[in-house]
């Protein structure tokens, strides 16, 4: 197990004993880590380069009352520091890891950023609502971790992809790398819930990164 695994499942631990696990989803690379460890696509591999763990936010306003994850890290020895551009709540602990908060944007919202009921301050995107709403829960060692279905992982990462910028050639890997472990009719039942502009994207990323 490499150092950024253990420090994974001692953040993992942090929050799962502050009963505040159940509040978030585990999305980006480590999501496909516990794809890989848990088995959930058999014959999946993956290798964790980053040292990003990124937790999308179930709810805005949970848990009740409000807890402050900040705190807890700052007590078990983690840095936390605000993004100076953009006011984001960031992780740190000594191996490297940075740790990072995400939201649902909603409707004509224009907040870059949200305060949280669970102390951090959320970066706030839109078409995270594709993972929201296709989650599955993952027994991890002792752990029941929440991550985006791996049909929506790809779908999102599809949806989103022109938009990237520096990370689309690592997001068409990624979708290229889990494209054959995946459900073909969950996927298709994913992309028929999405906007119109939402599946034009997945057509044109199929088009063009899949066929």
């Amino acid at each position: 197990m490499s150092i950024q695994q253990r420090e994974f499942i001692k953040f993992i631990k942090l929050l799962d004993d502050n009963d505040l696990l159940s509040h978030v989803i585990l999305i980006g690379s480590w999501a496909e880590y516990i794809y890989k460890e848990t088995n959930m696509l058999p014959g999946f591999e993956t290798n964790i380069k980053t040292l990003d763990i990124d937790f999308l936010l179930k709810n805005l306003r949970k848990p009740t009352p409000p807890q402050n994850l900040a705190a807890l890290a700052k007590d078990a020895g983690y840095l936390v520091e605000n993004d100076i551009l953009d006011g984001t709540t960031k992780i740190l602990d000594k191996e490297g890891l940075e740790i990072e908060f995400l939201i649902n944007k909603l409707g004509a919202g224009t907040e870059e950023t949200m305060k949280t009921n669970l102390g951090v301050t959320a970066q706030a995107l839109r078409h995270m609502d594709i993972l929201i709403k296709n989650t599955v829960t993952a027994s991890f060692l002792s752990f029941s971790i929440t991550v985006p279905s791996p049909e929506a992982y790809a779908v999102h990462k599809m949806v989103i992809n022109k938009d990237r910028k520096d990370k689309q050639e690592k997001d068409i890997l990624a979708v290229k790398g889990i494209w054959n472990y995946l459900d073909s009719t969950k996927l298709e039942d994913i992309v028929s819930t999405l906007s119109n502009n939402e599946k034009k994207e997945v057509e044109n990323f199929r088009k063009t990164f899949l066929i």
